[in-house]
C-alpha cells in the first residue's frame, strides 16, 4: 500500500510540476497587422490591437513584418511622441523588414514608423502590457535619497561652470504637490 501512495504522489506532484510549467511558458507571438502586415492604413492598428480583446503580457513577442526600403519600426518612449509621430530619440529602432519585439515590461508600449508620412497616416501601435499573473512581481526599487523640507542643497558644481543651488522644498496645501524653488549661479566673472 505505501508503494502506491508514494507513485500516487510522484505522478501528482510530476502532474502538478507539467501545469506549472506550461502556465510559465505562456508566452504569445503576435503578427501585427495580421495578413496586412505593418503598413499605414487609418486606425488599422487600434483595430487590430483590439481584435479577439488581445491582451498582451511579460514575454510576448509582436511581429512586424514591411517592407524595409520603405518602413521601419520606431519603438518610442511615450504618448507625445507616438502622438506626433516624433522619432528623434527612439528607445529602439529595427529595420530588417521581418523584426521580433519581445514585451520586457509592463506598461504602455509605442511603435511609429521613422516615415512620417506614413506615421500621419495611421501607421503606429500603441499596446498596453501587463505583467504576468503567474509569475512573482518584483519588488519596486526605493528611492535612492529622501531629502528634508525647508534645507539648502548644493546639487552641482563645475570648474568655471554654472552651478545649481536648490534653495528650499516646501510640502504643498494639497496632497502629493510641493514647490521646489531653484536658483541658478554662475562662477564666471
Amino acid at each position: 500500500m505505501a508503494i502506491r501512495t508514494r507513485i500516487f504522489s510522484f505522478v501528482f506532484v510530476m502532474m502538478m510540476s507539467f501545469t506549472v510549467l506550461l502556465s510559465s511558458c505562456s508566452a504569445r507571438v503576435y503578427k501585427v497587422g495580421d495578413s496586412e502586415g505593418w503598413t499605414a492604413k487609418d486606425d488599422v492598428y487600434y483595430a487590430w490591437a483590439e481584435t479577439d480583446h488581445k491582451e498582451f503580457q511579460v514575454g510576448d513577442s509582436l511581429v512586424f513584418k514591411y517592407d524595409p526600403i520603405i518602413n521601419d519600426v520606431t519603438h518610442v518612449s511615450g504618448s507625445l511622441e507616438y502622438e506626433f509621430c516624433d522619432y528623434s530619440s527612439p528607445k529602439a529602432v529595427y529595420n530588417t523588414g521581418h523584426d521580433v519585439v519581445t514585451l520586457t515590461e509592463p506598461g504602455f508600449h509605442y511603435f511609429i514608423t521613422s516615415n512620417q508620412g506614413q506615421c500621419v497616416l495611421g501607421q503606429k501601435l500603441e499596446v498596453l502590457v501587463i505583467h504576468d499573473l503567474s509569475s512573482p512581481v518584483p519588488p519596486p526599487t526605493p528611492p535612492s535619497k529622501i531629502l528634508p523640507v525647508g534645507n539648502t542643497y548644493k546639487v552641482e558644481t563645475q570648474k568655471d561652470g554654472p552651478f545649481m543651488i536648490v534653495t528650499s522644498i516646501a510640502s504643498g496645501v494639497r496632497r502629493n504637490s510641493f514647490m521646489l524653488e531653484i536658483v541658478l549661479f554662475s562662477n564666471r566673472q
